[in-house]
């Protein structure tokens, strides 16, 4: 059996491979699913779509509502729901609030979250060949990949597999691809945006053979954050104050989403109408497909859409010699791919080719579960570096070990270094870590992570696309202790595991040597080891 969990910032989608009928189901539940209704681009008849909103509330007495339960029940708006919970983990925002005399934090939610979706799907996981593939964004942080993998793994013990969710689009879209063709994903939600281009090689997929994508570029960018530049053109026109927009809360977030999608469906003017509960004040604004499509524009939405697909295409140009003339079709996916004027832009860009709509919220979820029990190489869109001393210049620099456009998981761990003693009598050695991307990550003006709606101060920082995946400190515990001018002590290599996290193995050349690694969760682990999890240090 086969089952696909493709979790997203504002809807979730769970699909099981069906023998009978050799295609895939969309998994419903009469408690979580939400019917959604959607048009597309220049049709006018609604389509359906069956998703799980991201949503979790926990009420009085402990009481727990999640997906459409929330909506269902009225309390979007409470301070115990919690949405956009996948933003706060890539972003490694954990909050915190009290509720109920007890302090919940963002990861606590989303596990728990995690666990009803997967009661869904618990008695169909029975076997030992049983798989769940688990799709993430293409710009994800090891830090999330890593969570995400061991939460599921602790909640539901199976095969488990880890699939970008570009590359899980085209093969939600196969019944539009032809074999050895090239064509490129758009996949626009609610947090991000991932382009990913393909060749397909279905003979070598019916083989189980690997079959890497060409170039990926990903961004955060997303509909919450245009929800949020809606709050700030609101806020402008009718003068709210910093203390209004608190009193009036999350509800008028929510309008402001609608909306967006009011206009991007087709209509002319969507209008905003919300009571201030503190001052009794009205708040009253019409929206117009112009103003939407200005603010778009302002924010350099549509120019960075573009720019996102350059990148990939760029990346592919480079590593294959693939160009843009080769693009034989491309496919959208997600929420924002409905978005007001994207669906124009992306066939401006690709004029010599069909553009694909018509499967915007399933095809990720229907396409990572043909994907189970088949080989995938990916390519790297992050640089994996050691931050070392440059005498030369002065200071510290990024050195990398495993770099962009690697194809993972790897074979074997690479980019040998010297881990060396600082001192004599040195116990304790450790390494600096850094994951670094590329993407652009516009900020947001209003905070909505703690169950209320404020402004928060904009800092711009240089290192935004740096995470840390480990500081230096005394991870590998030396015994017998460093010697001074010992400077071949310990030897590292490097890889990317197929969870993409950087492992690390790592020997000590000292013999007789009783030395280990010392893990964050206190646990010793005794050297050697081979392609351990960098993360876990």
């Amino acid at each position: 059996m086969a089952i696909a969990l493709d979790f997203g910032t504002s809807n979730s989608v769970l699909a099981r491979w069906n023998e009978a009928t050799g295609d895939v189901d969309v998994l419903r539940s009469p408690a979580l699913t939400r019917v959604y209704q959607y048009r597309l681009p220049g049709e006018q008849n609604n389509r359906t779509a069956y998703v799980i909103p991201s949503l979790i509330h926990y009420g009085k007495d402990k009481r727990v509502l999640a997906g459409a339960q929330v909506e269902n029940a009225g309390l979007l708006d409470h301070r115990g729901t919690f949405r956009w919970l996948k933003m706060d983990l890539l972003r490694e925002r954990r909050g915190g609030r009290f509720l109920d005399g007890q302090r919940l934090d963002n990861f606590h939610a989303a596990r728990s979250l995690l666990e009803r979706l997967l009661l869904l799907v618990q008695e169909s996981l029975v076997n030992a060949e049983d798989e769940l593939v688990v799709t993430m964004p293409v710009e994800s942080f090891d830090f999330y990949a890593s969570w995400l993998q061991d939460t599921i793994a602790a909640l539901l013990p199976c095969r488990l597999r880890m699939l970008d969710e570009a590359t899980a689009c085209i093969l939600g879209y196969c019944d539009r691809v032809k074999n050895g063709q090239v064509y490129v994903v758009v996949d626009f939600g609610g947090g991000t945006l991932d382009v990913a281009v393909v060749k397909t090689d279905l003979d070598a997929a019916n083989a189980g053979q690997r079959q890497p994508p060409l170039g990926r570029k990903g961004e955060e960018l997303g509909g919450m954050l245009i929800d949020n530049w809606l709050m700030e053109m609101l806020v402008a026109a009718e003068g709210l104050s910093s203390q209004e927009v608190t009193d009036v809360g999350t509800p008028l977030l929510r309008q402001l989403e609608e909306v967006k999608i009011g206009l991007s469906n087709g209509s002319a003017e969507v209008d905003v109408t919300q009571l201030n509960p503190i001052s009794g004040k009205l708040i009253s604004h019409s929206f117009a497909r112009a103003d939407l499509q200005a603010l778009l524009e302002s924010k350099g939405v549509y120019r960075q859409l573009v720019s996102t697909m350059d990148g990939a295409l760029e990346a592919a140009n480079v590593k294959y010699g693939t160009k843009k003339s080769e693009v034989q079709g491309v496919f959208l996916v997600g929420g924002s791919s409905m978005l007001l004027g994207v669906c124009e832009r992306v066939r401006d860009y690709f004029p010599n080719c069909p553009v694909y709509t018509d499967n915007p919220f399933e095809a990720i979820a229907r396409g990572a579960c043909r994907f189970a029990g088949e080989e995938i190489s990916a390519t790297l869109v992050h640089d994996y570096c050691l931050r070392v001393w440059d005498p030369a210049g002065g200071d510290y620099l990024l050195s990398p070990v495993v770099p962009r456009g690697t194809q993972y998981p790897t074979p074997k761990p690479f980019s040998a270094r010297y881990v060396n003693g600082a001192c004599e009598g040195a116990t304790g050695l450790g390494l600096t870590v850094v994951e670094k991307s590329y993407m652009v990550r516009p900020e947001s003006v209003y905070d909505f992570s703690d169950g209320a709606m404020r402004e928060r101060v904009v800092v711009q920082r240089e290192d935004v696309n740096q995470r840390v995946i480990h500081n230096a400190r005394d991870f590998i515990q030396a015994d017998p202790p460093c010697r001074l001018g010992d400077d071949r002590r310990f030897v590292a290599a490097f890889g990317v595991d197929d969870k993409k996290r950087l492992t690390i193995s790592l020997r000590d050349l000292c013999e007789n040597s009783r030395s280990h690694l010392k893990l964050s969760s206190g646990e010793c682990v005794p050297l050697p080891v081979s392609n351990f999890p960098v993360v876990k240090l």
